[in-house]
């Protein structure tokens, strides 16, 4: 329970974070780093069983058989010495950023986003770290790269360019992670990452090993910032000082570094493996080094010098010996520290000075002592010099470079390669220190010493890396029980001394010639500041790749850029015409399909009954193809419908039919709502040609899809499930209703992400009009009412008394008995949908059955209630597992839960789609109504109100009146459509009786 306790401990933190400001404001971060520090706490006391070889574990099933019989998905977390030094990296250095934010960050100033986002951050990182199983760590690998997108674009429109490049190169790499972890997980027949890690299927299958460590590689490359990856790195850099610190020191970058050493017990010796992550990481290494020289903006210097140390850890974990990844975990330990503390530093110079460009610095050391000596050790550190951390780590990553398997050649080239980064490494930490503190040209009489609650947060970290290169040694075990996790033997021995040795002597020479560049600085770093090393940029080709992709998709788009449907439909039914045809042609080739010949018909498929359905669709067909008429158009959709709901009846399917029937009745209600907008007649086709090529591609179709039916179907048994559903369902859920129970029990899940795009398309419904302007009416579609539609709604609302009730109880009835019976949530709300289009064409004017906010909480209750369903089934083991009993005698399932918010959100769609089109005027909102929309007082123009041209028709037309002139109605009615804007104006007596003209089309 050791690791639920710190995952429940960073999850309080996430929880607590908002009252926690809004009670203490910035200082919110004591209280969040102390339950961060208790977290390490709880781990460090289970250190010494940890590094003797123990692991602490926690595992609940969360999804039962999710890929086959006996492969659970699991909640599972491991412990071990891997995991818990990294665990222990993200609370340690969060802990210590959170105590700096609290005297960083401005008072009262969007505090509350910056700590939940944090405090998620690094339960993200913990989930990650810790996870044993891949989908979890696949979850939280998700999490990390939104944590972090979100941190960064919260810093305003200076964050919003890097964090959507964040967001997209990070999730190039889940995208790659998603792929190898499926592979993985299939061929191992386990999602368990220790599972996986020791299956014997990566040595029976070299290939696919190949396939999969590039895989794994590419995923942790977006993370760590490598090459071609490594530009989202320095964009971050928007976000807050904070941010930074984290980011780069303990969580996002680290999270790669983290799976390249977790997945090296399978890769370590697989030579694509060893090449790619060498010559990646170390090109990265010194490509990111030269452009850190370039910067004079301190805090993008130090991002690309995250950027080169990340390349130098990749690089060496490429090696792949034990020593290597050792060397590799030593170094992520001091770059951690040395990191962590120079971005804060650097956030304490821009606090107190105004700015981190060296250009608008001055000499700063005698101002800020104690800053300056604590970016002193910090750079130190980075530059390897000696007796520090950081000398000792890149000590060991130069010594496993010699035993690099690239051959005698490559490891000269590798050596050589290593010795140039280093030099620039020392140039650019140089840089900081000079920079910042002594080259500056400005004047920093007025600059004085941060508060020691800002700078000593801050300088912590540096400064452990002096008293912990002393008593390095003390971390032989330590290290070693971390390679052992890895699944390999190490025996290494710390030391700031081993001898006189190649990494000595490359030692020696990086520093003689730093220190004769630091001496020459003035002549040398000008030259290199702003020259362009490369014909373009990182951001350039990602910009230059997604405006191609955007041209692609306008290319593709414009075939069916068009409001008509056939332009949409034309290209799909001749590509099934031409599918049909030559299946009819190789099976007459081959004397059968795929050379198969038909296997005999069933008997009792064809049934005369069936000609009665086939008259009214062929009626039905030849009238919609003859009418220029838009409404008998929809009543000849309807009848259409009602004829295939018919034939559904005929087979033995009411439960289908119902839903056709109740589905065709709402159709042609929305379909009418959208006539009203619409001209009365199609417009004329002229082109015969067009006239004959459609006959013949509709026939062409007919004929395909009747061959399609006649020889694809009614030619085989039940499949072996459809017979299991047949012959088990029932037992299993004791209802009768073989489909019902497949869609709200068997698959639930399928059912509850279409649940989720019906909820979706209420909100896009609501989003849509809400957004839009109004637009106003075309000539002829907007004809004058009448001015007596009140009382014409008479018959029909004494109807619906009536109506109403029966259809309300019949969805009841319909809902309650789908479990045995034909029926179930789906057919019961459109049976209630059906008595909302009632409901709404019994009014006496055009207007919205329910209030604007009604349709999103039936919608979202419904969604709510579908998962609060699904999980009531993890009492019994997984997600919307049904649960049986009985309720005084009657059998009650939690599948009802379930259905229940279908029927919700079914109705919460129907109600929004007849409020967004039933209403008096065109959907949309006027301009002054748009969330968008602009006055013209800030730096944009006012957004443009929506003009009518001169073929617009009046808005509210005026009623006709029949009683003062019964003869000439027809002639009235024509003459108020001629006459757009006026209408036919009623006489003076009536025309007090109305109002406004606010009355019914109907």
């Amino acid at each position: 329970m050791t690791l639920m306790v710190v995952i429940a401990l960073a999850a309080m933190a996430v929880i607590l974070a908002p009252p926690a400001v809004r009670v203490l404001d910035r200082k919110a971060g004591w209280p969040l780093a102390a339950l961060f520090l208790a977290g390490a706490t709880v781990l460090g006391i289970q250190l010494p069983a940890i590094l003797d070889g123990e692991v602490l574990e926690f595992t609940r099933v969360w999804v039962p058989d999710v890929v086959a019989p006996g492969m659970d998905v699991s909640f599972a977390l491991r412990g071990d010495a891997l995991g818990v030094f990294f665990a222990m990296l993200a609370l340690v250095i969060g802990a210590v950023v959170f105590i700096y934010s609290a005297a960083y960050l401005p008072k009262k100033q969007g505090n509350t986003s910056f700590y939940v986002l944090m405090t998620a951050f690094t339960l993200s990182i913990l989930l990650l770290v810790l996870a044993d199983d891949v989908i979890l760590l696949f979850l939280a690998w998700e999490l990390v790269s939104l944590a972090s997108f979100m941190l960064i674009a919260r810093s305003g429109s200076g964050g919003e360019a890097g964090s959507l490049r964040t967001l997209i190169l990070t999730f190039v790499g889940g995208l790659a992670l998603l792929v190898a972890v499926s592979i993985a997980a299939t061929s191992a027949g386990t999602t368990n990452v220790q599972g996986i890690l020791n299956s014997n299927v990566w040595a029976d299958n070299p290939t696919m090993t190949g396939w999969v460590a590039v895989l794994i590689a590419l995923a942790a490359f977006t993370k760590a910032a490598q090459l071609p990856f490594h530009f989202w790195l320095p964009e971050a850099m928007a976000a807050a000082t904070p941010v930074s610190a984290f980011l780069h020191a303990a969580a996002v970058v680290k999270a790669g570094i983290y799976l390249l050493l977790r997945f090296s017990t399978i890769f370590h010796d697989v030579a694509v493996w060893n090449w790619l992550l060498i010559v990646v990481g170390m090109t990265t290494a010194v490509m990111a080094s030269g452009f850190a020289v370039q910067k004079t903006d301190l805090k993008k210097l130090t991002a690309y010098s995250t950027v080169s140390h990340l390349g130098w850890i990749v690089a060496t974990i490429g090696v792949g010996t034990p020593f290597a990844l050792a060397a590799a975990v030593v170094h992520t330990a001091a770059h951690a520290l040395f990191k962590s503390s120079l971005f804060m530093l650097i956030g304490v110079i821009d606090h107190e000075a105004g700015s981190r460009d060296i250009r608008r610095l001055g000499k700063l050391w005698d101002k800020m002592p104690w800053t300056f000596g604590s970016v002193v050790i910090g750079a130190a550190s980075m530059a390897a010099v000696p007796p520090l951390l950081g000398f000792v780590s890149k000590e060991g990553m130069l010594t496993a470079f010699e035993d690099a398997p690239v051959g005698n050649a490559g490891v000269v080239i590798l050596l050589v390669a290593a010795a140039i980064g280093a030099v620039l490494t020392f140039t650019y930490s140089a840089k900081i220190v000079f920079g910042a503190f002594i080259d500056g040209p400005r004047d920093m009489s007025d600059v004085h010493e941060a508060p020691v609650s800002l700078w000593l947060p801050a300088a912590l970290p540096g400064l452990m890396s002096l008293p912990l290169a002393l008593v390095i040694g003390l971390f032989d075990a330590p290290v070693n029980a971390i390679v052992s996790s890895i699944g390999l033997e190490a025996d290494v021995h710390l030391a700031l001394w081993h001898g006189i040795n190649v990494p000595l002597l490359i030692s020696v020479a990086v520093l003689i010639v730093g220190v004769i560049g630091v001496v020459a600085r003035k002549r040398i770093w000008p030259v290199l500041e702003g020259r362009e090393f490369f014909p373009f940029t990182g951001n350039q080709a990602l910009h230059a790749i997604l405006e191609a992709s955007k041209q692609f998709g306008r290319g593709l788009g414009a075939m069916a850029n068009n409001h008509n449907p056939a332009r949409h439909l034309k290209p799909l039914v001749i590509l099934v015409i031409t599918l049909g045809a030559a299946a009819v042609i190789d099976s007459i080739r081959k004397g059968g399909l795929d050379g198969v010949a038909l296997q005999p018909r069933a008997e009792g498929l064809d049934n005369l009954w069936d000609l009665i359905p086939l008259v009214i669709i062929v009626f039905s067909v030849i009238g919609l193809m003859i009418t220029r008429n838009r409404l008998s158009a929809a009543v000849l959709v309807g009848t259409a419908g009602t004829g295939i709901s018919l034939q559904m009846m005929l087979l033995g399917a009411p439960d289908v039919a119902l839903t056709q029937l109740t589905v065709e009745a709402l159709t042609v209600i929305v379909i009418m709502m959208v006539l009203r907008y619409q001209p009365e007649q199609f417009p004329e086709v002229k082109s015969q040609a067009r006239k004959l090529g459609s006959l013949i591609i509709a026939l062409a179709a007919g004929v395909v899809a009747f061959l399609g039916v006649y020889t694809l179907t009614g030619r085989r048994e039940r499949s072996e499930l459809a017979l299991w559903y047949l012959q088990e369902a029932p037992e299993i859920t004791s209802g009768q209703n073989v489909v019902a129970t497949i869609l709200v029990e068997f698959r639930a899940l399928d059912t509850l992400g279409e649940l989720s795009v019906l909820g979706m398309a209420a909100v896009v419904i609501a989003a849509v009009v809400q957004s839009m302007p109004r637009q106003p009416f075309k000539e002829g579609t907007r004809p004058a009412p009448f001015g007596q539609s009140q009382l014409n709604s008479i018959p029909m609302r004494k109807v619906i008394i009536l109506v109403i009730p029966i259809l309300a109880v019949l969805s009841v009835l319909v809902f309650m008995r789908g479990h045995q019976d034909p029926g179930g949530g789906f057919v019961a709300a459109l049976i209630m949908g059906a008595a909302l289009g009632l409901a709404y064409l019994s009014r006496g004017q055009d207007s919205i059955v329910f209030r604007e906010s009604t349709p999103i909480w039936l919608t979202g209750i419904g969604i709510i209630t579908a998962l609060a369903a699904g999980f009531v089934g993890l009492f019994k083991g997984s997600f919307l597992y049904a649960i049986h009993g009985y309720i005084l005698g009657e059998h009650m399932t939690t599948s009802l839960i379930f259905d229940l918010g279908i029927y919700l959100a079914v109705l919460g769609m129907l109600s929004m789609a007849i409020n967004a089109l039933g209403g008096y005027l065109r959907p949309g909102a006027e301009a002054d109504e748009l969330i968008w929309a602009r006055d013209g007082d800030g730096p944009l123009p006012a957004t443009p109100q929506v003009e009518a041209d001169h073929n617009h028709t009046e808005a509210y037309p005026a009623p006709i009146n029949p009683a003062s002139s019964p003869v000439s109605v027809l002639g009235q009615y024509h003459r108020a459509s001629e006459q757009p804007g006026t209408g036919a104006r009623p006489g003076p007596a009536y025309e007090s009786e109305t109002t406004d003209g606010k009355e019914s089309n109907q």
